[in-house]
C-alpha cells in the first residue's frame, strides 16, 4: 500500500491535504482520514467541532472503512454499486432469495458518492459513477431508477428485506422511476468530485448539471396554495400531486439548493430559472419545516417522514418522526456549515430544546427510532441515524457547547461499540436493520462531525 497525496486546495476558504491510501492491485481503497479544525473545515464560524475525546480520527476512519468495505460491491471490473444488505439480500413475498441479487437504491448510490468523494477514494467513486451511467443508459432515463438490480435494471414486483422467518417487510417497488433525493445528493458529489479530480477522464462537472437541469426543469414543483411554495418531487406515479398527495421535506435539501443557485450564477449551462433554486432552499423552513403542529416543548421540529403541504398528516403513513425524517439535522446543519444561515441555525436549536425538555432531559442515550411528535419518547427499534443526526445538530447549539461532545461521543460508542452494533457476519450478512441507509449516513454524519464535509469552489 502507497500513499497518494494530493495537494490541490481542496476546500473553497482554506487549503486541505488529505492521504488516500490505494492498492496497486485490488479493489478496496483505505482511506486515511484526518480531522480538520475549523479553519481547514471552511465551515461558516461558529460551528462547533466536536473534539478528540468525543471522535478521533481512528473512530472516523473505522466507520468509513466499515461502510466502503462492506457495502460497496464490485460490478465486473470497472463499476461498483451500494448493495442494500438488510438481512443479506432482498427477497420476494415468499421469502426466497435470488441468488447474488442485492438491490441498489439510487439513495444509496448518492450516499456512496458522496463518501468517497469526500473520502478521497476515486477508484471506489469512479466505478460508482460508472454503475450510476449504466442505469441511466441502459434504461434510457434522464434519471437513476430508485431500485436496480446489479444488471442495473430496474426492481419492478414487490420485494421484502428482513430476515427469513422473522418479520419482513414489504414494499411495491414502484415501476423503475426515480427517487429524486438520491439523485440530489448524486448531483451534489459529482461537484464534490470535480473540484477534486477535474481532467482526470470523466467530465464530473457536465454529468453534474446534466443531473441538476433535469431536476431543476422536472421535479422541482411549484404549489401555489399558501403564497406559493417550491416543493421536490420525490417520485413519478399516475395522477400523483405532491402539492395535494403527499411530500417528504427530507428531499428539500438546502445547503445543496443554495450550491446548485450559485454555480447557475457562474456558468449560464447550469438553470435556475427565477432564483428557483434558492427559493426551493428558503421554502423548506418557512413552508415546510415551520408548519409542524407538534413538539414536546411546542417547538414543532419532530417532523414526520411524509406530510401534505399544510404540515397536515397523510393517511396510511406513520405521524412519527421516522428514518427519512431523522436525517434532516444533518441536512439542515450542512445548511449552516455552508452558507451561515439563520434558518439552520434557529431550527436546529428549537430541535435539540425539544430533545433536552422531553422526558429523556437531553439524554440521547434513549432515543431510538420512531419519535412520537406530540411526547418525543422512542417507540422503535434502534437506529443509528437518529442519534447521529442530533450529535450533528449539536454543533449549532453554542447554548450548551457541551451537548456536541456529549452527543458525539454517545453516538460514536453506540455506532462501535454499543446498542448499534455493525454485525457483520463472516458470511457478509447484515442484522436485519443494518442496510446501507443507517451505515451510510453514520459515515456521513461522521465526515461531517471532523470537519470534512466541505463546500467545493461553485466555478
Amino acid at each position: 500500500m502507497k500513499p497518494f497525496i494530493t495537494t490541490r486546495p481542496l476546500f473553497s476558504c482554506a487549503l486541505f491535504s488529505s492521504v488516500l491510501l490505494l492498492s496497486a492491485t485490488g479493489f478496496s481503497a483505505e482511506a486515511a482520514l484526518s480531522k480538520q479544525n475549523l479553519a481547514n473545515s471552511g465551515y461558516w464560524g461558529g460551528i462547533l467541532l466536536p473534539d478528540n475525546n468525543a471522535i478521533s480520527a481512528s473512530e472516523l476512519n473505522t466507520i468509513y472503512n466499515r461502510f466502503v468495505d462492506n457495502y460497496i460491491v464490485n460490478v465486473g471490473s470497472d463499476k461498483a454499486r451500494v448493495k442494500w444488505g438488510s438481512g443479506g439480500a432482498l427477497r420476494d413475498g415468499s421469502g426466497n432469495v435470488s441468488k447474488d441479487a442485492y438491490a441498489t437504491a439510487s439513495e444509496g448510490m448518492g450516499y456512496g458518492m458522496l463518501i468517497t468523494a469526500y473520502g478521497n477514494d476515486k477508484t471506489r467513486f469512479d466505478k460508482l459513477y460508472r454503475f450510476y451511467k449504466k442505469t441511466i443508459d441502459d434504461n434510457n432515463a434522464a434519471l437513476m431508477p430508485w431500485l436496480v438490480w446489479d444488471n442495473a435494471s430496474p426492481v419492478t414486483n414487490q420485494i421484502c428485506y428482513g430476515i427469513v422467518g422473522q418479520n419482513q417487510t414489504c414494499f411495491g417497488a414502484g415501476g423503475g422511476g426515480p427517487a429524486t433525493d438520491g439523485d440530489v445528493d448524486i448531483a451534489m458529489a459529482l461537484f464534490v468530485a470535480a473540484d477534486k479530480w477535474s481532467g482526470t477522464g470523466i467530465d464530473y462537472r457536465a454529468e453534474a448539471i446534466h443531473t441538476v437541469n433535469e431536476l431543476h426543469d422536472n421535479w422541482l414543483h411549484w404549489c401555489a396554495d399558501d403564497g406559493g411554495t417550491w416543493v421536490v418531487k420525490p417520485y413519478q406515479k399516475s395522477n400523483f400531486d405532491p402539492c395535494k398527495d403527499e411530500i417528504d421535506a427530507s428531499y428539500s435539501i438546502p445547503a445543496f439548493f443554495r450550491f446548485f443557485a450559485e454555480v447557475a450564477a457562474l456558468d449560464s449551462k447550469v438553470s435556475n430559472t427565477n432564483d428557483r433554486w434558492n427559493s426551493a432552499a428558503r421554502d423548506l423552513y418557512a413552508k415546510l419545516l415551520d408548519k409542524q403542529k407538534a413538539g414536546p416543548n411546542g417547538d414543532k421540529t419532530f417532523v414526520p417522514d411524509w406530510m401534505k403541504l399544510d404540515g397536515s398528516d397523510v393517511s396510511g403513513r406513520s405521524t412519527n418522526y421516522g428514518s427519512d425524517a431523522s436525517r434532516i439535522p444533518w441536512r439542515v446543519t450542512m445548511d449552516y456549515a455552508w452558507y451561515g444561515t439563520d434558518e439552520s441555525r434557529n431550527w436546529t436549536r428549537r430541535l435539540i430544546n425539544d430533545l433536552v425538555n422531553n422526558s429523556n432531559n437531553g439524554d440521547i442515550s434513549g432515543i431510538e427510532a420512531d419519535i412520537a411528535r406530540s411526547t418525543g419518547n422512542s417507540a422503535g427499534y434502534n437506529g443509528r441515524s437518529f442519534s447521529g443526526g442530533f450529535a450533528v445538530a449539536a454543533m449549532l447549539y453554542d447554548w450548551y457547547p457541551a451537548n456536541a461532545n456529549n452527543y458525539t461521543n454517545h453516538w460514536v460508542n453506540e455506532t462501535l461499540n454499543g446498542s448499534l452494533p455493525w454485525n457483520i457476519g463472516a458470511n457478509g450478512y447484515e442484522n436485519a436493520n443494518n442496510d446501507y441507509y443507517g451505515m451510510a449516513l453514520s459515515t456521513l454524519y461522521a465526515l461531517t462531525l471532523t470537519g470534512n464535509t466541505y463546500k467545493p469552489a461553485a466555478n
